[in-house]
């Protein structure tokens, strides 16, 4: 079953994924890609992090190929 990693970066610091997640192939890597973003974002938001106007998630195959860039898009709220 072929492996796909997800680095986080926002341009100017990239927090690279090491071990990856065996998955049976790409959709299922964009599926799971989605979820992991919703994941990052509440976990992170917990750590001082609330913009993500800048992040993003690399999705890449063993080989290091990136196969697909989607941002994080929150910005902060304001008025709150």
């Amino acid at each position: 079953m072929p492996r796909f990693f997800f680095h986080l970066t926002d341009g100017k610091r990239t927090f690279t994924d090491a071990n990856g997640v065996e998955l049976s192939n790409r959709a299922a890597a964009r599926a799971y890609l989605s979820s992991h973003i919703r994941e990052l974002r509440g976990t992170l938001s917990e750590n001082g992090i609330h913009d993500w106007s800048e992040w993003s998630v690399m999705l890449s195959d063993e080989e290091g190929k990136t196969l697909e860039e989607t941002g994080m898009g929150l910005k902060p709220k304001s008025g709150s």
